[in-house]
């Protein structure tokens, strides 16, 4: 009785105490109690006082869920088969009680029910206790199959689930069919009868197990399509139909169902067109799903057959130019499938029946991209969703493309965009929104088009100088930089255009972004304008946002790619020298001269340095000069500069290393000579600041130049030597430097990778697990998971199992103690591959360590019995070589041991 008092207790603080902290400690408690023994009868005991609060009976239904969920293997077959006329006779007394509590209880018994192999009897039981009862059977009945098939918590194996579910669900389908008609046969006008009818036929057609011919002869599928006339019953007749709908997806097998329900359409459409013009959004919805439920079951039968299935189409088209936009998206999956359809050899013969569909289509998609007249008074987050289904919508439109043609979609825009030029009081959101298709569309443009695209092109200038229009504008000419490839005439054009919205700051970030495709796409063709293009960038981004100044610079670094090997230094020194002469101004201040700012300056100035040496990759021969690796050696001095003053500052040493890592991936073999220099540097600046950036760009090193036998493996090598030396005096509070953790092994299982022979044969290896065997302590997942893959690619080089022999059961109790205690869910499966790997190559030593592991763990935490089942699984196992039941007997170890013993108090 103290547990219950306590239980009551707690309850009553979280549903009626006002301190939060009280409520938090509250909650924890009542978790960890469900997890105990005596909660079975605490529940029972609770849920059997009739005095009793509501929220302490639903808790106690809660618990007995719970209980029966996990902890059904506590009890023999005898205390089972208690529990179940228990619960039976709580469920009957719950029936008139709060509706919370019977569902709680259904669910618990159906979980019981599918646990309890040898209830071989359930359904006829239940529908004999509670026949009369209707209200209680069909929750019962509703829950049960959604239990059977959803329930993956349930500990059962494959072959006891697939028995259970033809035990339960399969041999009694038609019982409980006949079972729901004869109660829908005499509801008479009760809809609350009639409702929880239909959610318990909806479960039972959802678990797949109801004969076709069946439910073509049932009386319930003629009431569910009438039911959608019913105010009351509209929604779940809306999903009844639609689990109809989709139960008759396979039309050969089917015929002879969806001839009897498709005449059922046409009301449906007239009722649907009645909805609309109320703007009655949740019956336009609900008809809406029943319309493109069918439209994608019957795919088939609609391209095969267009005429005959017009009824449908016309729905679904109805609801696509429904003014509320969401539901709109709802129709977009049948457009892509028809258009996926239509685009094959059998069905291609169709498309001239559904041309009129796609021409309205695509004027019914420009007409929703029109942004909202009061566009200033929408929620950021509004927009955002907006913007997003704007590209949802010009999906649909790419679906319009390839079953129109290209050049008829391209026709209605411009046709429509000509008439409101000639329009005195047409909106500047009436005007983007075909330039906005426009672009969408582009995707499906080939690039030699030349009937329409001209026109297009040259329409642009005829546009309003409405900031938001000429937006919109530039980015039709950022979207087709691959056909202006192919029409070199409009290049002149097109960059003034475009430059000419640099002096907009509205404009601006869709000019840079057109600047830099523009000259990505057509880069050879732009080597003419590199002076202008020269003077032009050193003047436009000293006004730009950062973000639009990265465009900039990746544009003209495109044109420099082409140019002349022997001029690409030359061009360096006149594109990015003067912004290496401003980094050099800055730094030469020191830091204690310079404010946040100034840091966050010098940062964006190397992210600019590094967007060249991204882009600018010349093919030049091994043995010749790299102009590019030459200009580098010049920008060594600042770069010094900057990592011996800046050097322990994130916003200035992240993007320095982001340069580093340029340099390398960029130019490979031919930055090695400047290795050593870079090597240096990375070493000094990690022992002096402790930055996990330093051991990013040495495990992009080691990745790049380790290779065995190559010019760079040895030096690769001492690099990995001297940064470990440093490493290992700073490993004390692993938690505290997770990113420090991550990056070192990484850089250490990407050496195992490339160049394995000097580590794995020198007495560094063995320190190194040792760090491991430290680190493997920590509790963040990245972390952890790129130390967990050191040990898992060291375990692949034969030579070091002596390591694993020698220091296996450290490895081992420290992996299961995480695993047990503090690992993030989602490091389990790794943490198991580990282990059976480890299993794999030394069987008999891993069961000998996993037997002391476990056994050491306290009888508190976990049974003798569940410790010697584990033990029993784990090495038969092993000893038959089963290793994914090796991995799977340990998850499922592990996810019980945590759910019995979490919030349990430690001792």
């Amino acid at each position: 009785m103290e547990t219950t008092s306590r239980v009551v207790e707690a309850l009553d603080t979280l549903y009626a105490s006002t301190d939060n902290k009280l409520k938090r400690d509250a909650d924890r408690w009542l978790g960890s109690f469900q997890k105990t023994p005596e909660a079975w009868t605490v529940a029972d005991y609770l849920l059997k006082q009739k005095d009793a609060l509501v929220p302490t009976r639903l808790f106690a239904a809660q618990t007995f869920k719970q209980k029966i969920t996990y902890d059904l293997g506590d009890l023999d077959a005898q205390a089972r088969a208690q529990l179940r006329d228990s619960l039976v006779e709580l469920l009957w007394q719950s029936v008139t009680g709060p509706k919370a509590i019977m569902v709680q209880l259904c669910l618990a018994l159906a979980d019981l029910a599918i646990q309890m192999l040898e209830w071989k009897t359930v359904i006829p039981d239940l529908v004999e206790k509670f026949k009369e009862t209707p209200v209680c059977l069909l929750q019962l009945l509703s829950v049960l199959p959604e239990e059977m098939n959803n329930n993956t918590k349930l500990p059962l194996t494959d072959a006891e689930y697939k028995q259970r579910g033809a035990e339960l669900i399969d041999s009694n389908a038609e019982r409980v069919l006949q079972l729901l008609t004869m109660y829908m046969q005499s509801s008479g006008t009760d809809l609350a009868l009639q409702e929880l009818i239909f959610t318990c036929f909806s479960s039972w057609i959802r678990s797949g197990e109801l004969d076709i011919q069946t439910l073509s002869q049932s009386p319930l599928l003629e009431f569910a399509f009438k039911s959608l006339a019913s105010e009351a019953l509209f929604d779940v007749a809306v999903d009844v139909v639609c689990e109809i709908i989709y139960e008759t997806r396979d039309v050969n097998e089917c015929q002879a169902i969806i001839q009897q329900i498709y005449p059922l359409f046409t009301p449906m459409v007239e009722k649907l067109a009645v909805a609309i013009e109320e703007e009655d959004d949740d019956t336009v919805r609900g008809y809406c799903r029943v319309f493109v439920s069918a439209g994608e079951a019957y795919i088939n039968l609609i391209g095969s057959h267009p005429e005959a299935f017009s009824t449908l189409m016309d729905g679904i088209l109805k609801c696509t130019a429904y003014k509320e936009l969401d539901i709109v998206p709802l129709t977009f999956k049948f457009w892509y499938e028809l258009s996926n359809l239509l685009q094959t050899s059998t069905y291609a013969g169709a498309i001239p029946q559904f041309l009129g569909y796609y021409d309205a289509l695509v004027d019914i998609m420009i007409v929703h991209l029109h942004y909202p007249d009061d566009l200033e008074s929408m929620t950021a987050a509004d927009r955002d969703d907006f913007r997003d289904f704007r590209h949802q919508m010009g999906d649909t439109l790419k679906d319009c493309c390839r079953i129109l043609t290209p050049q008829r979609c391209l026709v209605k825009p411009m046709n429509l965009l000509t008439a409101l030029l000639n329009t005195p009081d047409a909106t500047w959101q009436q005007i983007e929104a075909p330039i906005f298709s426009l672009r969408v569309m582009g995707s499906e443009v080939p690039a030699e088009e030349d009937q329409v695209m001209p026109h297009i092109m040259e329409f642009l200038s005829k546009l309003p100088d409405h900031p938001k229009i000429r937006y919109a504008a530039t980015l039709v000419i950022s979207r087709y930089s691959f056909w202006t490839k192919c029409h070199p005439q409009f290049i002149t054009y097109q960059l003034n255009f475009i430059s000419s919205g640099f002096q907009n700051s509205e404009v601006a970030a869709a000019s840079a972004l057109a600047l830099k495709n523009l000259c990505k796409d057509c880069s050879e063709l732009l080597v003419d304008y590199i002076s202008q293009l020269h003077l032009f960038y050193l003047n436009v981004v000293k006004t730009l946002p950062f973000r639009d100044v990265l465009e900039v610079t990746q544009a003209v670094s495109y044109v420099m790619t082409v140019i002349p090997v022997s001029e690409i230094e030359k061009a360096l020194q006149l594109f990015c020298l003067p912004i290496a002469q401003d980094l050099h101004a800055i730094v030469s201040k020191g830091k204690d001269a310079l404010s946040q700012d100034d840091c966050v300056k010098i940062g964006d100035i190397l992210e600019q340095i590094s967007v060249f040496f991204d882009v600018i990759q010349p093919k030049v021969e091994l043995g010749q000069a790299h102009p590019c690796v030459t200009f580098i050696s010049e920008l060594w001095p600042v770069l010094d500069i900057t990592l011996s003053q800046f050097g322990d500052v994130n916003t200035v040493t992240e993007p320095l290393c982001k340069c580093f890592n340029s340099f390398m991936r960029s130019y490979g073999p031919h930055f090695i000579p400047l290795l050593p220099q870079l090597m240096d540097r990375l070493v000094n600046a990690f022992e002096a600041t402790g930055q996990s950036c330093y051991l990013w760009v040495s495990f992009k090193l080691v990745r790049e130049y380790a290779v065995d036998a190559g010019d760079a493996a040895l030096p690769c090598f001492q690099l990995v030597q001297r940064l470990s030396v440093s490493m290992f005096s700073k490993l004390q509070q692993v938690d505290e430097m997770p990113d420090v953790i991550e990056e070192y092994f990484r850089m250490m299982a990407a050496y195992l990778d490339k160049a394995a022979v000097l580590l794995v044969n020198d007495e560094l290896v063995k320190t190194v697990f040792q760090a491991g065997l430290v680190s493997l302590t920590i509790h963040e997942a990245h972390a952890l998971g790129a130390v967990l893959v050191f040990f898992t690619r060291l375990l692949e080089q034969g030579q070091v199992l002596g390591l694993y022999r020698e220091y296996g059961n450290q490895l081992v109790a420290v992996l299961f103690n995480g695993l047990m205690n503090n690992y993030h869910h989602d490091s389990i499966p790794d943490v198991a591959a580990l282990l059976k790997s480890l299993a794999e190559r030394l069987p008999q030593e891993s069961s000998q360590w996993m037997i002391q592991v476990v056994n050491n763990v306290p009888q508190d935490y976990m049974s003798n019995q569940h410790k010697n089942d584990f033990i029993a699984n784990w090495t038969g196992a092993i000893q038959d070589g089963q290793w994914a039941k090796v991995r799977r007997v340990l998850s499922d170890f592990v996810t019980a041991y945590r759910r019995r013993n979490t919030n349990k108090d430690r001792r």
